[in-house]
Order: C-alpha cells, then structure tokens, then sequence
C-alpha cells in the first residue's frame, strides 16, 4: 500500500499490479479469501488514489485490479461503485488503446459482481459506439503533415515511458492528477468507439445476459459505424474491430455465429481486403481474422457463404497468408542479444547468426561460443 504512493510511476504501477495479484489469487480463491477481507477497504482506498494517476500504465493497473477485487468483494466494494465507475468508463475513452481495453476487462468484471449494472452498461455502449461518426474529417495528406509539422513538435518536453525525464507527477486527494495533466492531447471520437468494440467483447462473454435479440442490433451497429473512412484512424478502428471478431466468434460457439453472425460481419471483411486505400495494418488483420472465422466455422462452410468475388479474393489471401514466412519454432531460436531460452536450444548450440564465423560472437575471437549456453567458454 505504501508503494502505492511512491514517488516514483513505475513503482507505483508495479505496487498496482502486486495489489491485482493479491486480489485475484486470494481474493478469488473460496479458501483464503476472508484471510483479505479485513484489508479490502485499504487496498481500495490505495488503488483508487493511483486511478487518479498522471501514469497512464498506473492508472492501467489501478482500473484492473480495482475490477478484479469487485468482483471478489462485491460488498466490500459497493460504497465506492459510483466513483469506479465513472472511472470506467473515462478510460474507456483513453487516448491509449491498452487503457481502453482493461477499462473493458474491468467494466466485464463488475458486470460479473453486479448483475443490476447491465442497462446502464448497455445504455453506455448505445451511446458511445456511434461516436467515430462525430470525428472531424481529415485526409491522410493532412493528417501526415500535420505529423511532420516541425513547428507543432518543436520546443516541447520530451517524454519517456519509463521512471526518468520526466518524472510523472501523483494523482489523488490534494495533488496534481490525471484532470489537471499537461501532457496528454484531447480524447478523439473514435477512440471511443475502440473502447467501445473491446467492451462488446466482455458482454459477448456473459452468455447469460446476451441473447441474439440484444447483441445482433449492437454488432449490425458496429459494422456500420466501421466503415466510415473520413478520418485516417479508421484503419486503426477497423483493424482492433478484426482482432477482436474471432474472440467473439469463439466465444459465442461454432453453431450460433454461423447461423446469426457470419453473414453479419462478412461484407466488411472483404471490402477491407479488397480496398486500395486501406493500410497494410488494417489488411492484415482482416485477413486473418478471415482465417480464423473459416477455421471456426469450416473452410467449405465459410467459402460457400461467399459470392465468386469474395472467394477470389479470399482464396488469394490465404494463398499470400500461406506465403508469409513464419516465426521460429518452439525451441528453435534466440538472441544473441538476451538471455539464454532454458530447453530452447541444445546444449553447446551455436546461434545461426554466428555459425559462419567459426562459432565466435565476434570475428576476431575465435572459438567463443555465446555467453549464455551451457558449457559456454567465458570470455
């Protein structure tokens, strides 16, 4: 709890993330959890401090632990919902995309604590999903020379993710916090809209309160909002869109999202891959979140839910998919650069890199083999 208000961010994210252990692996455990209970409010009490903090990656933790310890302590936890959740639902409209997503993980978790928060949520995500709509018009021309404007990056403070330049002041009761912070740029529209497809995500993952009557209006809405392209972060949306579509698509079975989804989210799909102007970033993930929702439902299903036009096109992307070189094997490759991979290689094994060099890190020392592997000659 003390680390929670160090002075400096990185130990306080990782005092966050101590607290979100505690919380889910004793919190949540039918054993042990009354051994917690009498430190719940105080834990609380440290993790709402750091919701408060100037540190995105605090704040981040904050709102995950916080999450997990009302759905371990519903009770406990009731006297601070109001402030929790609107908290929630501020980083839901973070500007960074992993704050937007924990926001989702954690709004899921007090949907699991608290059954009676399910209209609101629900009312929310009506509200927020449209918002990309509302983003200002911009083209890629301008919006990469307003990227290279050397006047607007000019003069500024330089600043670092990590625990130096410069440190990032404490939120909280009677400090500078995360309201007042002069560093962060305004909330766009379609961020919203991001938060928006992760928090879907989490619904679709409460079986027992999402029937089709309630999700299938919702997802026809977010297709609909994605494929507005007046703003170069729609390739961003579209491509969080395709990564999350298969954990959805799992997540609602095999025979359910054939019969109710599929043809639902296809039309986008394709349109992505067969665009001219989307991104490469964009693209891909469509292709492969093709890929994923055809091994799901089954190659021959998911061809035959297509036009000639969509399978052309989709048989050229796996056959380009196919074609991508592919990452290394389990336990077949590492740095020479970190830290040897245990079982990762074989004993005395001489990285590929430095093989032509007669076994050397360096071409001028013969016969060294790398540091790390066992059996190694130390320099």
């Amino acid at each position: 709890v003390k680390m929670c208000d160090a002075d400096n961010h990185a130990v306080r994210e990782a005092a966050c993330q101590a607290v979100a252990e505690l919380a889910s692996k004793i919190g949540c455990h039918p054993q042990y959890a009354p051994k917690l209970e009498p430190y719940v409010q105080t834990l609380l009490q440290a993790l709402l401090m750091c919701f408060h903090d100037e540190s995105w990656p605090v704040r981040d933790e904050a709102c995950l632990a916080c999450g997990i310890f009302c759905r371990a302590y519903p009770e406990e936890c009731r006297s601070e919902l109001p402030l929790l959740k609107e908290r929630w639902i501020e980083q839901l409209t973070d500007q960074i995309w992993s704050v937007r997503e924990d926001a989702a993980v954690a709004l899921g978790d007090a949907l699991r604590a608290y059954p009676e928060l399910w209209d609101e949520i629900i009312t929310l995500l009506h509200k927020k999903l449209p918002s990309a709509k509302e983003q200002p018009p911009m083209t890629r021309e301008q919006y990469k020379k307003h990227q290279n404007d050397i006047n607007a990056h000019s003069e500024q403070q330089l600043y670092s993710c990590g625990s130096l330049a410069p440190k990032l002041r404490k939120g909280g009761a009677g400090r500078i916090g995360c309201s007042s912070c002069g560093i962060t740029r305004p909330k766009a529209p379609w961020e919203a809209t991001d938060g928006c497809i992760y928090l879907i995500r989490e619904l679709v993952a409460l079986e027992d309160k999402v029937t089709d009557d309630v999700l299938v209006p919702i997802i026809e809405e977010l297709m609909d909002v994605c494929r507005v392209k007046h703003y170069p972060q729609s390739d961003d949306l579209r491509a969080t869109l395709f990564r999350q579509l298969p954990v959805m698509a799992n997540t609602l079975g095999k025979q359910r999202f054939k019969r109710v989804y599929l043809d639902i989210v296809l039309e986008l799909i394709f349109n992505t891959l067969e665009s001219q102007t989307e991104s490469a970033l964009s693209k891909h993930a469509a292709g492969q979140c093709a890929e994923e929702l055809s091994e799901l439902v089954g190659l021959a299903i998911f061809r035959g839910r297509l036009d000639d036009f969509q399978r052309e096109i989709f048989d050229r992307v796996m056959r380009e998919r196919r074609m991508m070189p592919k990452g290394p094997s389990k336990g077949d490759g590492f740095s020479p650069f970190g830290p040897p991979v245990p079982g990762g290689v074989q004993s005395g094994a001489i990285h590929p890199a430095i093989a032509a060099t007669g076994g050397s890190i360096h071409p001028g020392i013969a016969g060294a083999t790398h540091p790390g592997i066992m059996g190694a000659t130390a320099f």
